[in-house]
C-alpha cells in the first residue's frame, strides 16, 4: 500500500508541476497584440525593407544584443549577418526598446532610439556574402566605418578594425564606438 501511496504522491506532483502558467507566455489573453518576452535573444520581425531587431536594455546595468544568422535575399543569395552591440554598465539611464535595423545590401545599419551615451556602445558587425561591387568596393577597396547624416554628411568614429574581405565579400568591422544611436555605414576610404 506504501508504494501506491508513493505513486499517486509522485504523479500528483508531477501534474501540478507540469501545468504552464500564462504569467511568462509570449502572448497575452487579455491583449494578443502585446509580445512579451523574457528571452536573452532580441525579438525578429519583419519591416517593408527586410528586419529589425528589439531588445530592452537597461543603461544602468548595461547590457548586449547579438544576432547571428544566414539569410537568403531579394536575388535568392545568401548573406551572412553578425551583430553585437554591447553597452556598458551605466551607458545611459533607465531602460529603453533599442532597435536594430540592419541593411546589407546598403551596408549600412540603423539604430533607435536616438539617444546620446555617457560611455560608447560597442559594436562588432559583419556582412558576408553581399555583392560588394553593388556597394561601390573594388577588390582594392579599403573601407571605413562612420556615422552618417541624413544630408550626406560623414563623421568618423573610433574602431578597433574595418576590413573587407573580396574572396568573401565580406565587410566588417570590430570595437565600433558609437556615441550615439543614428545611422551608420561602411563607405569607400579615399586615397
Amino acid at each position: 500500500m506504501k508504494f501506491f501511496g508513493t505513486l499517486i504522491l509522485v504523479f500528483l506532483t508531477f501534474i501540478l508541476l507540469s501545468c504552464d502558467s500564462t504569467e511568462n507566455s509570449i502572448i497575452s489573453l487579455e491583449n494578443p497584440t502585446i509580445v512579451i518576452s523574457d528571452s536573452a535573444e532580441p525579438i525578429v520581425y519583419s519591416t517593408q525593407t527586410g528586419f529589425a531587431l528589439i531588445k530592452e536594455i537597461n543603461g544602468l546595468l548595461g547590457g548586449e544584443i547579438n544576432f547571428d544568422s544566414t539569410l537568403v535575399d531579394e536575388n535568392n543569395d545568401t548573406v551572412m549577418i553578425r551583430i553585437s552591440l554591447v553597452f556598458d554598465p551605466n551607458s545611459f539611464q533607465g531602460s529603453q526598446q533599442i532597435i536594430i535595423i540592419p541593411d546589407a545590401n546598403s551596408g549600412s545599419i540603423q539604430f533607435t532610439p536616438a539617444m546620446v551615451f555617457k560611455k560608447p556602445a560597442k559594436l562588432d558587425l559583419e556582412y558576408s556574402g553581399i555583392n560588394l561591387t553593388n556597394l561601390g568596393f573594388t577588390s582594392n577597396s579599403t573601407i571605413d566605418f562612420v556615422y552618417m547624416a541624413d544630408n550626406g554628411s560623414i563623421e568618423y568614429i573610433l574602431k578597433n578594425e574595418c576590413k573587407i574581405k573580396w574572396n568573401t565579400q565580406k565587410l566588417y568591422v570590430k570595437k565600433a564606438e558609437l556615441p550615439h544611436f543614428s545611422r551608420y555605414v561602411f563607405v569607400r576610404k579615399s586615397l
